[in-house]
Order: C-alpha cells, then sequence, then structure tokens
C-alpha cells in the first residue's frame, strides 16, 4: 500500500508545472533573505563566517543524500566559478546592510541586461534595436530608483556601488557554473563544492576582519539557520533543480518577483518606505525587464536565451 506521502510526492513531480512552482519558491525564499540579513546584530565578517560554517555541513550533506558527492572531479569543475561565488557573496551581503533593500534588490534586476549585451560577443548572436532601446528605459528606471532615495530609507551610495559589484559578479558566477550544469553535472554535488571553495576565501577574510566573531545572540542564531535553510537549501536547491526543464525566460520573470517582495518586506520590518519617484522607477525596471524576456524569447536562439536567469539575490549563499 502506497503511503500518503508517497502518493503526494508523486502527484506532485506529475503536476506540468512542478518546476514553475519550484522557480516561485526559489525565488520567494532569496526573496526573504535580505530581511534576514538586517536583522543580525553582528558585523558583516562574523555574519559571513557562521554563515559558512553552517552552509558547508548542510550542502555537502544534502549533496550525498541525493545521490550526489564530493569528489575530485566536481571539486575542479566548481574551483573558479566559487571565486566569484564568494565575492559576490561578501559584497552582497555587504550592499544590503549599507544601502535600503530596496535599492540592493532593484539594481540586481539588471542582471539580464548586462549578460544581453555580452551575449553577442560570446556567441556570435544579433543584438535588436528593440532590445537596447528597453535596456536604456531599464537603466533609467534603476537610475530613479537609486538617486531618488530618500535618507530616511537607508540608501547610500556605497551600498549601491556595491549592489552593482554584486551583480556582475553574479552575473560571471552564473555563466560558468550554467556550463556545468549543462554538462548534467549534479547540482547538490556542485553546490557543495561551490560552497566549500568559497570558504577558503571567506572564512579566513571573515576571521582577519571581524572583531566579534563570538557576539552571536540566541536570536542571530536562529537567523543563521534560517538563511542556510531559505535563501541557501530552498533558494539555490529548487532553482537549481528546476534550471534544467523550466522555460529560462519564465525564469527570469519570476526572479523579477524578488524585489518586489523585499522591498515590500522592508517597508513592514524596517519602515524603509519608498518615494513616488522610486515606484515609478521601479515599474519601469520591472516593466522593460518583463518585454525584454519575451523578446529574447521569441527572437534569440536557445543557447542565449539560456543564459537569462533570476536576478542574483544579495545573499548569494
Amino acid at each position: 500500500m502506497t503511503s500518503p506521502l508517497v502518493q503526494a510526492r508523486h502527484n506532485l513531480r506529475g503536476r506540468e508545472d512542478i518546476y514553475v512552482i519550484a522557480g516561485a519558491t526559489a525565488v520567494f525564499a532569496w526573496s526573504i533573505g535580505p530581511l534576514v540579513t538586517r536583522a543580525l546584530s553582528v558585523s558583516l565578517p562574523a555574519l559571513i563566517f557562521w554563515r559558512m560554517l553552517v552552509a558547508i555541513p548542510l550542502m555537502t550533506g544534502i549533496a550525498y543524500a541525493t545521490g550526489g558527492g564530493l569528489d575530485k572531479a566536481i571539486l575542479k569543475r566548481a574551483a573558479l566559478p566559487s571565486i566569484f561565488f564568494a565575492t559576490s557573496m561578501i559584497v552582497g551581503f555587504g550592499a544590503v546592510r549599507e544601502t535600503s533593500i530596496a535599492n540592493a534588490t532593484v539594481i540586481t534586476t539588471i542582471q539580464p541586461v548586462i549578460v544581453m549585451f555580452i551575449a553577442p560577443k560570446l556567441f556570435g548572436e544579433r543584438l535588436h534595436a528593440r532590445q537596447i532601446g528597453l535596456s536604456v528605459i531599464t537603466f533609467v528606471g534603476v537610475l530613479m530608483v537609486v538617486l531618488a532615495a530618500a535618507d530616511t530609507s537607508g540608501a547610500t551610495f556605497f551600498g549601491d556601488i556595491l549592489a552593482l559589484m554584486n551583480t556582475l559578479l553574479w552575473t560571471t558566477y552564473f555563466l560558468m557554473s550554467k556550463r556545468q550544469r549543462n554538462d548534467n553535472v549534479h547540482s547538490w554535488s556542485f553546490l557543495a563544492a561551490v560552497f566549500l571553495w568559497s570558504s577558503v576565501i571567506s572564512i579566513p577574510w571573515a576571521l582577519w576582519a571581524a572583531d566579534d566573531i563570538g557576539g552571536m545572540k540566541s536570536i542571530d542564531w536562529v537567523w543563521i539557520v534560517g538563511m542556510a535553510l531559505l535563501p541557501g537549501v530552498v533558494g539555490h536547491g529548487l532553482m537549481t533543480w528546476a534550471s534544467k526543464s523550466l522555460d529560462v525566460s519564465l525564469a527570469s520573470l519570476l526572479g523579477l518577483m524578488s524585489p518586489v517582495i523585499s522591498s515590500i518586506g522592508a517597508w513592514f520590518v524596517y519602515d524603509q518606505a519608498l518615494g513616488i519617484t522610486q515606484l515609478v522607477g521601479g515599474v519601469l525596471v520591472l516593466g522593460s525587464l518583463a518585454l525584454i524576456v519575451r523578446l529574447n524569447r521569441a527572437t534569440a536562439r536557445v543557447e542565449t536565451a539560456a543564459l537569462l536567469s533570476p536576478p542574483p539575490d544579495p545573499l548569494v549563499s
């Protein structure tokens, strides 16, 4: 007799929209990440130190539990992408701490535009005039969000620069990791290897930079574990699993939910209000990006479309 749990799992996997559900759940988990980051009482280096110590055994355990594992081949594949993953994580955490959550998340939505301009040089794809026009609108919208940010929202120029750097670093990581996933690399094994290599960079840096490693409060441990489970396991795990079957253009559209959810959460939790100009700018960003994704789906080859991904979460780990 089939147990209810097994039957439920079978029914869920049989759904045609299961990959859409997985992608949407991943984006929601990523959206919660910036709110949790802001809540911790310790410094950025201490946050990253404990975050990695919790994440490494968790990701490794899941890799082995799902039929994968760590070996020389997978570690070699993950070595170079991990450099960009680790630096993106450090810079991304810093962006959320230094500027408003709205700015940090909206700025990162330009990732599909960056990839769109890189693709012609890397893959010989054509760049259409309509794509360029929509890209200009996207950047105008981002500028409206950033420049109109009031002091009361917690936005800073330095934090905005960190968010832009995070976008560039994450894009590089994604392009590298996408090539590995296209070679049928076990998703959880690759993630575990990325986290392991990233710790070689992030943990020594955290030990050198932090003066409050032992300053974690009880509630901070709750936030750290929550970060490992939500953005880490749920976010990265589900999106990596779904990426080979989920239409990548749709994945990009799902990713546009992230700044909306994060900004609304920041408004309620941290009283980071948005002005009218910022709201208009945000609508321009999300609307033009949605049109770019639809245009790419209609005019570009599969190779170019496969490069479009959800925008980087400031908590890339």
